[in-house]
């Protein structure tokens, strides 16, 4: 089974909690770290000889254009993660559009090509903003990976269906992974459960989704590679999330990169083929 090891590529300040985040006019007086991070992680990945889909933040690729050519010439996939890392759920439906689009304009006029995935910042699209997706549609993307078919207290929508299906409006959904346990649906795979669980239990877990024929979605972020990120001004809650066990991302992720088989989405999905699934809408049980 090849997995999807996915990387949304934005700056250690670039967070979304609802009721913690700091304008784009602060963004640009902080230390940037992006590009040696990214970078590190590309050389991760060719030492592995793993490809891999990169979701770029436009407001990162807008400075650092060099760094999306590095990753293309690489030859990995680039996708969208917007433009300005705001929640879609905070947006109406034309900021939502405009903030894509420009993502869109800035990743195609670095490239040449139009991105083929969108990913929402923080896996903001769920029942209060499902009419994200059919935007996504529109604007011409071919997937999106921005359920998280879990209960969480940011995102997620826990009837959200667990495996890649294709969507009424003809888009891909390629929902984050996720496990079962005593009949609990448990997030896995990335992030901050990355470097929270035990690495016996994402290995298990990928594992486990392998056997049942579907494939793990694996997702990390270049800042996590940075063991001692400059101090932001969060809640202790959110420092937490944003900082725990950052020592032990490289040493997971390269563990990961020599278990398991990886690939980008869209080959993921192509490998997969349209027989093995079905058309549904996305809150589908």
């Amino acid at each position: 089974m090849v997995n999807a090891l996915t990387i949304d590529v934005e700056e250690y300040f670039c967070y979304a909690y609802p009721d913690a985040t700091l304008s784009r006019d602060q963004w640009a007086r902080l230390e940037s770290r992006v590009v040696p991070q990214t970078l590190e992680t590309l050389d991760i990945l060719e030492d592995h000889g793993i490809r891999a889909t990169f979701f770029l933040l436009g407001w990162v690729a807008e400075r650092e254009p060099f760094l999306v050519r590095e990753i293309r010439d690489r030859g990995h996939e680039i996708g969208s993660h917007g433009y300005g890392h705001d929640l879609a759920y905070q947006q109406t439906p034309e900021d939502f559009r405009d903030d894509v689009k420009r993502s869109i304009d800035v990743i195609t006029d670095v490239t040449g090509e139009m991105p083929l995935g969108y990913r929402a910042p923080s896996f903001s699209i769920g029942h209060n903003a499902l009419w994200a997706l059919d935007i996504v549609a529109e604007l011409g993307f071919r997937y999106d990976a921005s359920i998280y078919p879990i209960g969480h207290r940011h995102y997620g929508m826990s009837n959200a269906r667990p495996d890649p299906h294709r969507l009424d409006n003809g888009l891909w959904e390629f929902p984050a992974s996720t496990f079962s346990l005593l009949g609990v649906r448990l997030p896995f795979g990335g992030g901050g459960y990355l470097r929270l669980y035990p690495f016996a239990a994402t290995r298990w877990a990928t594992h486990r989704i392998n056997a049942a024929g579907r494939p793990a979605v694996i997702f990390v972020h270049p800042w996590e590679l940075d063991p001692r990120p400059p101090a932001m001004g969060l809640d202790l809650v959110h420092r937490f999330q944003h900082t725990v066990n950052l020592r032990k991302t490289r040493p997971r992720l390269l563990h990961l990169c020599a278990e398991f088989d990886f690939a980008p989405m869209s080959e993921v999905l192509d490998a997969l083929g349209s027989d093995s699934l079905s058309s549904v809408t996305a809150a589908s049980g």
